[in-house]
């Protein structure tokens, strides 16, 4: 059963990681808080659109992709990012066609944390009109996270069998969790400028997202007690779980199952205020034509945001299984082709021969990984600013997403031809990152971990994303029979 365990665990993750097939970096702060950062500033904070240098902008693609974990590494001394992009060949000891040994695992610590994030934005657009911004967005996300799981149980699943030291062990859990969720979501967008006076500019920001969930699934536990007897023997004295879950694979004979590809639907909804101390107490006067509005140069803002309030119901290939059962003892040595013989035969062996015991229903729901927000931007110098960030997860039930935390620094210099960003983050409070964003007009690269590019460390996740767009400057308009007018100032 524990290879089985360990073929569900990683499909989740790998379903959940390329679905999307591209994707963006957790945070993407280089991209957000610049001042060009039009559409794609709604990923911080949909207030964020009315603030921008540009009154138009189009997103063309955005790409790229994050993980990060404290369980499993390769160690900087055998490979690094590097080597598994040019597919050089590794040390014998990470066989590429045994994935058992193509990495190893940190042994000195309880917990551990395992994240995913993908995230594209596809074609997307914004528009400013006076005090109010509109914007639609089409957008493929994942996320996948497994929060304070047991360093015992994660070692078990990894090797195939418990470690000599887990016999006779009584062995205690409670609230762990692994989530994975992946859905495409349409997006609207709304901000507006409620009060802009003598230098005090408040914002409000909405975004309604209809999402399509594309596959979900979960392991919930809330109470496991148990031990092993020997390698393949676990006596449970009391456990209360759930698992759910629907996939695009068909649950007979694994193979893929797309039709339909949407296998369930929901709502999400991100909102978000922001403060504006502008540079001058003059407050613009109406301009009739949406390029002549003048751009506000501002000396810092305040942000509030909670994002990702929703969830997505699954009712197309789903099944939820419950498990309340106690004093039994479970051979894990089991052998079944396909996900559904794999569930019947754990029944069989937990609920005396019925095979459909766990088997509960037929819809399953997910939470999005909602997330509350804090934002801080200094202009500090002509074309020098200080950004502030910070992330915190919301959690409402032990089968939610989470999203991993994080408190970030960033120095940016931001102009119309060039931008570069360097982000100093504390990761989910635990891993202190360096990361680098450049733009060029408009094209950005960037990464919130630039030490996993430059071969730093062991190899315990990768960040990288890229943005493409086009976009018009606020105060800058063109006829094309008398030319080009600038209205306002240098931006």
């Amino acid at each position: 059963m524990l290879k089985q365990l360990r073929f569900i665990f990683f499909l989740f993750v790998l379903i959940g990681t390329l679905l999307p097939a591209t994707g963006t970096a957790q945070e993407m702060a280089g991209l957000s808080f610049s001042n060009y950062s039009g559409i794609s500033g709604v990923r911080a904070n949909p207030a964020f659109l009315t603030g921008s240098k540009v009154y138009l902008d189009v997103n063309i693609l955005g790409a790229g992709t994050f993980f990060d974990n404290n369980f499993a590494y390769i160690p900087n001394n055998n490979a690094n990012f590097w080597t598994l992009v040019n597919g050089d060949s590794l040390p014998a000891v990470y066989g590429k066609y045994n994935y058992n040994n193509f990495y190893t695992y940190y042994t000195n610590r309880p917990y551990n944390d395992i994240a995913t994030v993908v995230n594209v934005m596809g074609p997307s657009a914004m528009l400013q009109m006076g005090t109010q911004a509109f914007g639609i967005s089409f957008s493929a996300r994942s996320y996948n996270s497994s929060w304070h799981t047991p360093n015992s149980i994660l070692q078990t699943i990894y090797n195939g069998k418990p470690d000599s030291s887990l016999v006779n062990l009584e062995q205690q859990f409670s609230n762990l969790n692994f989530s994975s969720l992946s859905w495409m979501e349409l997006g609207f967008h709304y901000a507006y400028d409620f009060y802009n006076r003598y230098g005090n500019k408040f914002t409000a920001g909405a975004s309604l997202k209809y999402l399509y969930g594309v596959e979900g699934g979960y392991i919930s536990i809330q109470n496991f007690k148990y031990h092993w007897q020997d390698s393949k023997t676990i006596h449970i004295d009391s456990v209360d779980a759930a698992i759910g879950f629907s996939l695009p694979v068909d649950y007979y004979n694994s193979s893929a199952n797309l039709h339909p590809l949407s296998k369930g639907h929901g709502i999400g909804l991100d909102l978000g205020f922001v403060y504006t101390r502008n540079k001058t107490n003059v407050s613009p006067t109406g301009e009739k034509a949406l390029c002549a509005k003048p751009y506000e140069d501002y000396r810092y803002r305040i942000g509030f945001s909670i994002m990702d309030i929703g969830r997505i119901r699954f009712r197309n290939n789903a099944q939820l299984h419950e498990y309340q059962v106690g004093d039994v003892d479970f051979n894990s040595e089991i052998s079944a082709n396909g996900i559904n013989n794999l569930f019947r035969s754990i029944d069989a062996q937990l609920y005396n021969g019925d095979s459909l015991g766990s088997l509960k229903d037929s819809i399953i729901t997910l939470s999005l990984p909602t997330a509350m927000s804090l934002q801080f931007d200094y202009h500090y110098n002509k074309n020098f600013y200080l950004s502030g960030l910070w992330i915190h997860p919301l959690r409402f039930q032990n089968k939610s997403l989470r999203r991993p935390a994080e408190l970030l620094v960033m120095p940016r210099y931001d102009t119309r031809k060039f931008g570069v960003s360097l982000p100093v983050s504390w990761y989910d409070y635990q891993k202190l990152r360096l990361g680098l964003a450049l733009r060029i007009y408009t094209v950005t690269i960037g990464t919130e971990k630039l030490g996993t590019l430059l071969g730093v460390g062991d190899l315990t996740g990768v960040d990288f994303y890229f943005n493409i767009k086009f976009n018009l400057l606020k105060g800058s308009c063109v006829s094309w029979k008398k030319g080009a007018c600038f209205s306002s100032g240098k931006q």
